[in-house]
């Protein structure tokens, strides 16, 4: 009786080292999209300080419907 206590036991200690590794692995993977999304944001605001620049190019040398 008592090796089928222990083996549940075993079993259960195995599960939850298993659930706690894969709660550390989501952990990682939301701080991996964390950075993505910084990444995007800084991508997004390049792209309009780029087309800012260049509609002010336009402007000043006549260029274009800006």
């Amino acid at each position: 009786m008592s090796d089928w206590f222990d083996a549940g036991l075993k079993l259960q200690k195995q599960v939850l080292d298993a659930q706690r590794k894969a709660l550390d692995a989501g952990g990682h993977a939301v701080n991996a999209g964390e950075a993505m999304v910084q990444a995007q944001e800084a991508t997004r605001k390049a792209a309009e300080a780029n087309l800012a620049a260049f509609q002010a190019w336009s402007r000043l040398w006549g260029v274009g419907p800006w």
